[in-house]
């Protein structure tokens, strides 16, 4: 029997505008021993607690959050705003989150884990498909282009470096006076052609151990 599906359904349109943004990947770390220490509902209740505080953040310095999916989050600011106002606004709002899985360890730490959470951030800039796109259900911010899978990957590359915020030399030089100070360096990125330039401008993870057996266990399949 022919198969008529892309006869009656067309090619979509194209994406609505063309747009350059502030892209940001945001991962738990410390998750998998989160999982082996606590019962799901408790896991589930932690992770509800801080992307919803993540979230009120990243509204407040005009971004938008594309997705959540588990411990990860991706998020977007610049719709509304121009290039380096969006990436200032990036790296403010990871600050914020930052300070405030610090505060989180402070309160939370010994009854609920034993151990910090911690947090990875990627972060970049660049021009991106912006559309509202829905299978089956109401249509949601759609968001791609090659700055997506460069923010994620800088997102991976958190933990093979041992700092948990990298920021791509094309963000980071947008930056109103530089950001922090950062270390430069080339890297390769995983499906990524040629070295990406990026600023390690983050610090050390606490718990080294279990991001070397997250990331073996990563690469491993």
């Amino acid at each position: 029997m022919e198969n008529n599906y892309f006869m009656l359904n067309p090619t979509p349109a194209p994406p609505d505008k063309e747009q350059e943004l502030a892209i940001l990947f945001l991962d738990i770390r410390n998750f998998t021993g989160l999982m082996e220490a606590q019962s799901g509902k408790t896991v589930i209740q932690i992770v509800r607690r801080l992307f919803t505080a993540f979230n009120q953040i990243i509204k407040k310095f005009e971004g938008k959050v594309v997705e959540i999916a588990g411990d990860s989050l991706y998020a977007v600011f610049g719709l509304q705003t121009g290039l380096k106002e969006s990436v200032n606004n990036a790296y403010q709002a990871a600050k914020v989150m930052f300070q405030t899985v610090s505060l989180y360890n402070e309160a939370y730490d010994e009854p609920y884990y034993g151990g910090p959470l911690e947090i990875g951030v990627g972060l970049h800039a660049g021009k991106v498909f912006v559309d509202e796109f829905g299978l089956d259900n109401a249509p949601q911010l759609s968001v791609m282009g090659l700055p997506v899978n460069v923010a994620s990957r800088l997102q991976a590359k958190t933990k093979e470096l041992n700092n948990d915020m990298i920021i791509s030399e094309h963000a980071y030089q947008l930056l109103a006076g530089g950001g922090a100070i950062a270390h430069y360096q080339t890297v390769q990125l995983q499906g990524i052609s040629g070295g990406q330039q990026v600023r390690l401008a983050g610090k050390p993870y606490s718990n080294r151990n279990q991001l070397n057996l997250d990331y073996l266990l990563a690469i491993s399949g």
